[in-house]
């Protein structure tokens, strides 16, 4: 019997409370190195940030392999880890995690195709992810985690953008203390490699961005479209390691922010129209009135986006902008609110002042006669009826261009503005060892 392609993925084993898909996955390619041999690297999968269900980043993960044997084992080995990772319970059709396992090439296939990226800009429900997998022949267990398990079969496929994380783990006794990672290395680092590296150091805040803030495991992730090189970060850590591994990922590739879809609660899409009105809050958040063909739209741009609040703060009414956001299910005057995450200026709207025209005599600026009309000038006496206000555009600070949050800031989707993409063309066999590093037992 030869070994035959088939994809292993995972969603939702951790929450809120601990764990990592990301950090069980490198444990389950551990558990079965020596029966597989992989053919991409593991695949981090980012999936629809607006969803309100999701456990921190809403990540889903993949392993594409050549494997030898029963999949109905490798089910029961997955099962089994999943349950010890999870703390144990009896196996539950509603339990939350989800194992997705097909045969074949499940990213050429077009149902899970259309299924990610259904996953990565609106809501998907369980029942009709089910049925897909069963049309598909697919094994699988589990509860919601099924959703994003299934929409990973389908991503990161041929001619698509990607780019990759390192994620270091954390020894499991070190979860519990603040992590070490040394920004001024993470900087040496990032200026002596090439301009590869993505979202890794915040410049205005002047510290790395390569730090979770939750109970998990992770220690640090390291972004960039240089995967072999993403290796030097290892200097930049002040604690020990206990195992790394190596992700392609579609973060920051954009992919599914700019859907053209109808503004329905949590989904991502890409909205153009005319502002029509700015609103600065006093807490320095920024609403603004935009028509748009589904009529008017709040778009909001939260204080902390930075420089992208800081560009909405500048909007004038007459303006047309372009927002990629993420449509929230609140509503303020009928309107549906979209959270900015980015926003192009296409036009900026010329802005006129009229000013008083000058004194003839003397060139002091003159006033208005008032409802006798005409100007008189204050400093020689000269009076004039006929002289008309003198029209002067405005300057604007505001250029047409592409404005985002700072970096530290960008959503894991969203792209870091003139990034250069990698595209994928295929699968190849890749070396466990290329992609996984083990640092303490």
């Amino acid at each position: 019997m030869s070994k035959e392609t088939i994809t292993i993925s995972f969603d939702d084993i951790d929450s809120q409370y601990g764990g990592c898909t990301t950090h069980f996955t490198g444990i389950f390619l551990h558990n079965i190195k020596d029966k597989i041999d992989l053919i991409d690297h593991p695949l981090l999968v980012r999936l629809n940030p607006g969803i309100p269900w999701k456990t921190r980043g809403n990540a889903s993960t993949a392993l594409r392999v050549k494997y030898k044997g029963d999949i109905e084992d490798l089910l029961e080995l997955a099962i089994s880890l999943v349950e010890e990772y999870t703390n144990p319970r009896p196996p539950s059709p509603n339990k939350k995690p989800g194992i997705v396992i097909t045969k074949g090439k499940s990213w050429e296939n077009e149902r899970f195709k259309a299924l990610y990226k259904q996953t990565i800009s609106d809501v998907v429900l369980l029942e009709n992810v089910i049925k897909i997998l069963k049309k598909e022949g697919a094994i699988f267990y589990g509860g919601k985690g099924i959703i994003g398990a299934a929409a990973a079969q389908g991503a990161l496929s041929i001619n698509e953008p990607y780019t990759f994380e390192l994620i270091y783990y954390r020894v499991p006794e070190y979860w519990s203390r603040k992590r070490c990672v040394d920004d001024t290395k993470v900087l040496e680092v990032e200026k002596d490699l090439p301009p590869c590296t993505i979202n890794n150091y915040d410049y205005i805040k002047r510290k790395s961005s390569v730090k979770p803030n939750g109970p998990d495991p992770i220690l640090a992730g390291f972004r960039g479209t240089c995967g072999e090189l993403l290796w030097k970060f290892k200097k930049s850590l002040c604690e020990p390691p206990h195992f790394a591994l190596l992700f392609r990922t579609n973060q920051h590739t954009n992919i599914g922010l700019g859907a053209k879809l109808y503004p329905s609660p949590y989904r991502n899409v890409e909205i153009d129209g005319i502002v029509d009105g700015v609103n600065v809050l006093p807490k320095g958040h920024v609403i603004v009135k935009l028509k748009a063909e589904y009529g008017s739209l709040d778009i909001a741009f939260y204080k902390d986006t930075g420089p992208l609040n800081s560009a909405a703060k500048l909007l004038r009414k007459g303006d047309k902008i372009k927002v990629m956001g993420m449509v929230r299910p609140y509503f303020h005057n009928k309107n549906p609110t979209i959270s900015a995450i980015s926003m192009e200026v296409m036009k900026i709207n010329d802005i006129y002042i009229n000013i008083s025209p000058r004194c003839p005599i003397c060139g002091s600026r003159m006033k208005s006669s008032g409802k006798k009309g005409g100007y008189k000038c204050v400093v020689c006496g000269f009076k004039t009826k006929e002289a008309d206000k003198i029209r002067i555009p405005l300057k604007r600070k505001l250029m047409p261009s592409l404005y985002q949050s700072e970096t530290g800031e960008l959503l894991h989707l969203e792209k870091e503005k003139n990034t250069k993409l990698p595209i994928f063309f295929g699968t190849k066999k890749i070396g466990i060892s290329d992609v996984m590093k083990i640092y303490t037992k």
